[in-house]
């Protein structure tokens, strides 16, 4: 008689296959190469008309406001998970997601920074308003481009900050309640939404941020397994 497969164990394998930070090396290339093809044919040519169509058609803009602050409440989440820790009956049950969100806050943080500052891309609206002049944009100027290592918030569009940091955060609370996976595509696909709706930022800038976003948080939750596993190895032989 041969053995059945338990079912906690095709749960679990089923469970694996919905996370995105649990994909093979080789599926993950393929996929960030998918994402930058994308991001590239945005820029190119779909960035400046939905920009203009969104200023065009403000009134629509005013039901994504909500969801534009979705990193909010996953920075809140990330920070009571974090803050959690000190209950040492909470982190027996959530030091890996703990330390795993850590890294992803750190890795996204340092992304954010560099990446904005080595592409200089300008904004799609004119946000910023200083005694020296205004941030110029698509809309209010007419223009948008790149310019590398330009200082300044005028070129702090490519890539969304918000994205970023919702799809980094959210991948991790994926990778620990796979479950409610629906409940972070929704998150996801908010985050976008609410971006996109209010014209803070053009479609190519929020695809390059969700991308960052994902892979910061796959570094992240490999390393926080790595540093973790050696801990349990140690556990399990007493």
């Amino acid at each position: 008689m041969t053995p059945s497969i338990r079912p906690e164990a095709e749960h679990k394998k089923n469970l694996a296959k919905t996370q995105p930070v649990d994909l093979s090396l080789r599926t993950s290339l393929w996929l960030y190469l998918a994402s930058c093809c994308l991001i590239i044919f945005s820029v190119l040519f779909l960035d400046r008309p939905i920009s203009t169509w969104m200023h065009l058609n403000s009134h629509a803009s005013d039901i994504f406001k909500p969801l534009s602050q979705m990193p909010l409440l996953f920075e809140s989440l990330t920070a009571l998970t974090i803050l959690g820790c000190f209950s040492r009956k909470f982190r027996q049950k959530y030091a890996s997601l703990a330390l795993a969100l850590t890294f992803t806050v750190i890795t996204a943080t340092m992304t954010r920074l560099g990446a904005k500052f080595i592409f200089g891309r300008t904004w799609p609206e004119t946000w910023i308003h200083t005694e020296t002049g205004s941030n110029p944009s698509w809309i209010h100027n007419g223009i948008e481009g790149f310019h590398p290592f330009a200082m300044g918030a005028a070129y702090n569009s490519f890539p969304s900050g918000h994205a970023l940091f919702t799809f980094a955060l959210v991948s991790v609370f994926w990778w620990r309640f796979s479950k409610l996976y629906w409940l972070w595509l929704l998150a996801m696909m908010g985050a976008i939404a609410g971006q996109l709706g209010q014209n803070y930022h053009f479609l190519g800038d929020l695809l390059a941020g969700a991308t960052l976003g994902v892979l910061c948080a796959q570094l992240s939750i490999s390393l926080s397994k790595k540093i973790r596993a050696p801990r349990k190895l140690k556990v399990s032989s007493n």
